[in-house]
C-alpha cells in the first residue's frame, strides 16, 4: 500500500500527470490509428518523465558544481554579491563581517526606483551587522554579463584591487568565464552547492518524476544554454 500510494501520487500532480495524460492520449490515438500523433505524445511523455527524474537533475546540476576554484579570501578588499538574496545574501554578509572590508550588491535593479526599498535594504545590511558605510548597491545591471561588467567599473573607479565574487555554484562557470572576457581579475567564491558535498542515495522512488526535479533540470538546461550563447557572443 505504501508503495502504491506513492506510485499515485507522482502521478496524480504535475508533472507526472503531464505524462499520464500524454500516455493516455498516446493510447487512445493509436487505437483510433493516429499513428503520427500517438508517437509524438509517446515520446513528450517519455521526454516529459526523464526530465522530472532525480537522478537526471543531480547529474547536470553536478556537472555545473564540479571543478570551482577554491579561492583564498583574506587578502580580498571587496566582497561582490551578485544579484540574488537568500542563498547568496547570507554567504556574502557572513563573509564582508569575517573579512571587515566593503561589500557590493551588483544587479539589485529591484531597488532601482523605490528610495523607501532602498532604505530598508540598508536598514536590514545593518541589522545584519554591515556598517552603511561599508555597503554599495548597483542598480543598473539585468544579467551576469552587465553585473560584472558594472562591478568592473565600480571596483576600478575605487580602486579595489582584489574583489571576491559571491554567487551560487551552478552559475560559477559562467562566471569565470565571463571574467575572462571583462579581463577583471576576481575570485569566485561560490555558495549554495545543491550536489557537490551532499551524499546522494537513489532508490525506487527515484524512477517516480517530481517536481523539484523538473525544476532542477530547466535550471540546469538553462545555465548550459547560458553557457553556449557567453561563448559564441562574448
Amino acid at each position: 500500500m505504501f508503495v502504491l500510494k506513492k506510485i499515485l501520487a507522482a502521478f496524480a500532480m504535475p508533472p507526472g500527470l503531464f505524462t499520464l495524460l500524454l500516455f493516455l492520449s498516446a493510447f487512445f490515438l493509436r487505437r483510433k490509428k493516429v499513428y503520427l500523433a500517438a508517437r509524438l505524445n509517446l515520446v513528450l511523455g517519455v521526454i516529459v518523465w526523464v526530465l522530472s527524474l532525480v537522478p537526471l537533475s543531480d547529474f547536470l546540476v553536478r556537472g555545473l558544481e564540479s571543478d570551482l576554484p577554491h579561492p583564498r579570501v583574506e587578502e580580498a578588499d571587496v566582497v561582490i554579491v551578485l544579484s540574488g538574496y537568500g542563498e547568496r545574501m547570507g554567504p556574502g554578509i557572513q563573509l564582508q563581517k569575517r573579512l571587515g572590508v566593503p561589500i557590493l550588491f551588483s544587479g539589485y535593479i529591484g531597488l532601482k526606483h523605490s528610495a523607501s526599498d532602498r532604505e530598508n535594504f540598508y536598514q536590514a545590511l545593518e541589522s545584519a551587522g554591515v556598517p552603511r558605510d561599508l555597503a554599495l548597491v548597483e542598480t543598473q545591471s539585468r544579467d551576469t554579463f552587465e553585473n560584472l561588467r558594472q562591478a568592473r567599473n565600480i571596483c576600478r573607479r575605487r580602486g579595489f584591487r582584489r574583489p571576491v565574487i559571491v554567487s551560487s555554484a551552478f552559475h560559477g562557470k559562467r562566471i569565470l568565464l565571463t571574467l575572462r572576457k571583462l579581463s577583471f581579475p576576481a575570485d569566485l567564491y561560490p555558495v549554495d552547492f545543491e550536489v557537490i558535498g551532499r551524499t546522494v542515495r537513489y532508490t525506487w522512488r527515484s524512477a517516480l518524476p517530481e517536481a523539484q526535479a523538473l525544476l532542477g533540470c530547466s535550471t540546469a538546461l538553462n545555465e548550459y544554454l547560458g553557457l553556449l550563447f557567453y561563448r559564441i557572443v562574448y
